[in-house]
């Protein structure tokens, strides 16, 4: 980095830290510090979305959304009408692409206990072991190339659906310090820990409305949600014995969410996939003008519940 440049990044740290910045200000840190960030996936994400926040076509969320997606196809197409892939004969190329993601989600620990192999082997093995029939679309195993210990090590990825977020706000926030360590630019880990929600909440509004392009029946796209989005305000809870018991219900924490459509029996199917969890309670986060109240059902008029719109 140039010294020029290091000196208004520093800036840039000093008033963040402060506590007096926006989200402008943690968009222009992220972009200043986009291309010395090698080694840190997470920051290198945030930092692409600042760069490119028109349509995503690679990166981690975009990439999460698309195993996502070629997962639910797979469980639709195979696992649900029980219907047997033989990958000793030719299968579908997008399957093949799913097989590799699917290893991106794994347990390394697992991988090598029960089929002594590591992630980075599996993935190179499946890559080789099936030729790419672009044309056709199609994927062709090529003979005595695996061994049945992979075979099996490739069925035990395939059996899975993860619905983890890729990275959460103490993800992003590490690899930032790790980042501003790596530069060598002066700033308090304590002070910056301590604003770590205000950084998150800037850091989500890169992801509102955000779309993702991964070759799927439809663009997928993510927008700031949370665990809830209705609790009873005025109800009472009673036991089995009839008596009354505390009941707190809570909206949860803000998140990102990423969504894909899939095509099933003529109809669109609509899944939904965490892509950033965070700590940041909701109520306390969002504004007032967000919430409102109103009966729980029609034919109930008394029972309250807040929702957030």
């Amino acid at each position: 980095m140039k010294p020029v440049e290091k000196a208004k990044t520093q800036k840039l740290v000093s008033k963040i830290e402060s506590g007096n910045f926006d989200e402008n200000d943690v968009d222009s840190l992220f972009i200043k510090l986009r291309a010395y960030s090698d080694g840190f996936p997470i920051f290198k994400e945030i930092s692409d979305f600042v760069a490119h926040n028109d349509l995503r076509d690679r990166g981690i969320s975009n990439q999460s959304l698309e195993t996502m997606y070629l997962r639910v196809k797979f469980f639709l197409e195979y696992d649900s009408p029980k219907k047997p892939l033989d990958i000793t004969s030719p299968f579908p190329l997008w399957i093949k692409r799913l097989m590799i993601l699917q290893v991106h989600k794994a347990n390394e620990h697992t991988l090598k206990e029960k089929f002594n192999v590591t992630k980075q082997r599996l993935e190179t093995r499946i890559d080789k072991g099936f030729v790419e029939d672009k044309k056709n679309k199609m994927a062709i195993y090529k003979e005595n190339m695996l061994s049945a210990e992979t075979f099996n090590a490739i069925k035990h990825v395939m059996s899975f659906i993860s619905g983890n977020a890729p990275f959460n706000q103490d993800d992003m926030i590490k690899e930032l310090i790790g980042v501003l360590r790596k530069n060598k630019l002066v700033f308090d880990e304590y002070r910056l820990l301590g604003i770590a929600d205000k950084i998150t909440i800037c850091t989500l509004l890169l992801f509102h409305k955000a779309e993702f392009d991964f070759k799927g029946y439809k663009i997928g796209h993510s927008e700031i949600s949370c665990e809830k989005h209705s609790i009873s305000i005025n109800t009472r809870f009673i036991d089995a014995e009839g008596k009354e018991v505390e009941h707190i219900e809570s909206f949860g924490n803000l998140h990102i969410n990423g969504c894909v459509t899939l095509k099933n029996n003529g109809k669109e199917l609509s899944i939904l996939h965490q892509l950033m969890s965070t700590n940041l309670d909701v109520e306390y986060w969002c504004s007032e003008s967000l919430f409102y109240i109103e009966p729980i059902t029609p034919e109930a008029p008394n029972y309250l519940c807040k929702k957030l719109n």
